[in-house]
């Protein structure tokens, strides 16, 4: 069993579900793990989408099309307590279907410099056609654990942006503390069908 799982978003009733990002362009920064302390603009927000009119709930953790990890103050304030290094919060608003503001008490959890801890031997995977440092697919997915430095309870993978990993005494304590919205899956249940 590895030390370290996939962060996933879980369902909860009326749980909002949220659109791209408004108001910063640079959005591949969240997900390649640029450093964005100081440079991240106000008045960011994410709004809820008006496919799921009825879907209002904002729980700790909450489904967006960015990939990303949205989470509480109250989710932020357990992880600052815990001192994870290269960990940001970045704050953002979220905004109702009808264009108000449903609240101003939500980050992006972004991990900043990702790991670079995939078993290229153990997984398999296809490389990104444009970019061969990226990874464009993974079918089978082995961490190569003695690459990743043993203080890090929240990273990304080193050239495949769209999962978030935490350390599994992070999970289980996340999961213990009865965070809504979240869920963690093992990393050879990766991908999802």
């Amino acid at each position: 069993m590895s030390n370290y799982v996939i962060w996933k978003y879980a369902s909860y009733p009326a749980g909002c579900v949220l659109q791209d990002i408004s108001g910063f362009e640079d959005t591949y920064k969240l997900k390649n793990g640029t450093p964005l302390t100081g440079q991240f603009p106000r008045g960011v927000s994410l709004h809820m989408n008006p496919d799921f009119p009825d879907d209002l709930a904002l729980g700790d953790s909450l489904l967006n099309s960015d990939m990303i990890v949205v989470g509480s103050a109250r989710l932020k304030d357990f992880l600052i307590a815990r001192a994870i290094p290269n960990l940001e919060f970045l704050p953002v608003a979220i905004v109702d279907h009808k264009g108000r503001l449903a609240s101003e008490d939500y980050f992006i959890v972004h991990p900043t410099v990702p790991v670079d801890c995939l078993d290229r031997k153990a997984s398999a995977y296809e490389e990104d056609i444009l970019d061969p440092d990226s990874i464009g697919f993974i079918s089978k997915l082995v961490l190569d654990e003695a690459a990743i430095p043993p203080d890090r309870q929240i990273f990304s993978m080193a050239g495949y942006w769209d999962l978030t990993f935490a350390r599994r005494d992070l999970a289980e304590a996340l999961i213990a503390a009865g965070f809504t919205g979240i869920r963690f899956i093992e990393p050879s249940e990766h991908p999802e069908s």
